[in-house]
């Protein structure tokens, strides 16, 4: 069982939202510093596109990951980080039984 509550307050940050969002539409957009084939970002894309240090990616990235949203891949000095569709569409359709829709 998923944790809806958390989640949701992870989502509810306007910067998280926004790289949840980068991340499902990564694979339309080629041409990022560090793409890799399979659907993965790199942290440094994250800094370029929201103008953020380093420090503030990792939060942001650390929140979603403990929500089970996203998945993390070190490699060398980088973090690879792929969307978790599973989780996301158990959250949808946990929602969607919570609220009877």
């Amino acid at each position: 069982m998923i944790d809806t509550i958390k989640i949701s307050k992870v989502l509810g940050d306007p910067i998280r939202h926004k790289i949840l969002l980068m991340l499902v539409g990564h694979s339309e957009q080629p041409g990022f510093c560090c793409s890799i084939p399979d659907g993965g970002i790199c942290n440094c894309e994250i800094m370029a596109a929201f103008g953020m240090i380093q420090s503030r990616v990792s939060y942001h990235m650390k929140e979603l990951v403990d929500a089970g949203l996203v998945r993390e891949v070190p490699e060398g000095k980088w973090k690879y980080y792929y969307l978790n569709a599973d989780v996301l569409k158990e959250y949808i359709k946990q929602l969607e039984h919570d609220f009877k829709l």
